[in-house]
């Protein structure tokens, strides 16, 4: 009787797991799609501007190949210069483990922190000033060489941020890990 009842745990833990990894979503995209985005990197999905600072970083996103993608520096800043839905799709070319926008672990805590400073565990936002200083660190991180003509460049992608967010000249912590994850920017 006793084999009956480990059989029924077995099967029952089969099930399971099973059960689990079917719930693990895995993104494939279409070649030709990966093909598009791929020839358009450095260009913002709604500005349609072109900077080889913002490919750049870009491209050092890329060789990070990781699935947590809002925990690196260097993609966090390229979905601001390149637009979310770009660089989401664009890990998601070559690693279909990266989930879908909404499922993508959310922006981490020392990324935050490396944005606003010490403020970060207070809960203070992201000002204009902590947007550029970030985008410029990250570009350096990324040994870019070529960098945006005029600090106006990085101003404008910070005008999508704030106009998606709507919270004004500041963003806090939770809007723009929102924006991250749903802007489809």
């Amino acid at each position: 009787m006793l084999w009956f009842w480990t059989s029924v745990a077995l099967l029952a833990n089969l099930g399971t797991l099973s059960s689990a990894s079917a719930l693990i979503p895995r993104v494939t995209v279409d070649p030709q799609t990966c093909v598009g985005y791929e020839k358009y990197i450095g260009i913002h999905d709604t500005l349609h501007s072109y900077s080889p600072a913002c490919a750049s970083v870009t491209n050092s996103c890329l060789k990070e190949n990781g699935t947590s993608i809002w925990s690196h520096q260097q993609c966090v800043a390229a979905a601001a210069c390149q637009g979310t839905t770009s660089v989401i799709t664009l890990n998601q070319c070559q690693n279909p483990n990266v989930l879908t926008s909404g499922s993508i672990p959310n922006l981490s805590g020392s990324i935050y922190a490396n944005i606003v400073g010490s403020c970060a565990s207070s809960g203070c936002p992201i000002t204009q000033q902590n947007f550029i200083d970030f985008v410029y660190g990250a570009m350096s991180a990324a040994n870019v060489t070529q960098w945006p003509s005029s600090v106006d460049d990085v101003l404008a992608w910070w005008k999508p941020i704030l106009d998606w967010t709507k919270t004004g000249d500041t963003v806090p912590y939770t809007n723009f890990n929102d924006w991250l994850h749903w802007s489809r920017s």
